[in-house]
């Protein structure tokens, strides 16, 4: 299954990927199917009542917000993953034997999957207690004071941040053929716009 190499395998499924006539069209399953994930967890959340614990940003609704997520979230995905991949290609030298643009996003896609997944988690354990009847209050209270679980909490979203930048790193890395400062530069910079954008609209 594409998503989940994508997840547990990405250099692996990135280098396979660079040998496919259409590697774009596998890596959107991958990208896609998370974004599903995103859109399943915004239902529940929006169905149940609940509200952003998170701040939210330009000056959106706090109470329909998950309602609003469940709709956008997936072509805010879409949207982000093209975007980290266009940032890649602007940052890349132009070279005959380097892949296109379908190739760079095919990489991008298999970067954004896996950090995507992971910060997906403490959302869908959320919806999971919701559903089952927890209050928002409570929810609330499990994370607002220090301790392990506000811990366990932010330590999802820095290992989806970090994992996020090495994958991006590897993914143009790959697309160079090679390492150094240049591939560094792009992989931070398309990492940096993915995360951007999840902070930006997702919650």
């Amino acid at each position: 299954m594409m998503l989940t190499s994508a997840i547990f395998k990405p250099g692996k499924t990135m280098r396979e990927l660079l040998k496919m006539k259409h590697p774009a069209r596998r890596a959107i399953l991958a990208v896609g199917g998370v974004g599903f994930l995103y859109v399943i967890t915004s239902a529940i959340l929006a169905v149940t009542g609940a509200v952003p614990t998170a701040p939210v940003f330009f000056g959106r609704d706090v109470d329909n917000y998950y309602f609003w997520q469940m709709i956008f979230v997936l072509p805010m995905i879409l949207a982000g993953w093209l975007g980290a991949a266009g940032v890649i290609r602007v940052l890349e030298r132009r070279e005959k034997d380097r892949p296109g643009f379908c190739g760079t996003a095919a990489l991008a896609g298999v970067a954004l999957s896996s950090p995507l997944f992971l910060a997906w988690i403490p959302s869908a354990v959320e919806a999971a207690f919701m559903a089952f009847g927890m209050g928002q209050g409570e929810w609330v209270g499990l994370f607002s004071n220090s301790g392990p679980g506000q811990t366990a909490y932010l330590v999802f979203y820095a290992a989806a941040a970090a994992l996020a930048l090495r994958n991006f790193m590897l993914a143009a890395r790959l697309l160079r053929n090679k390492s150094g400062l240049g591939a560094v530069l792009a992989g931070f910079a398309a990492a940096a716009a993915a995360i951007g954008t999840y902070v930006s609209f997702i919650r």
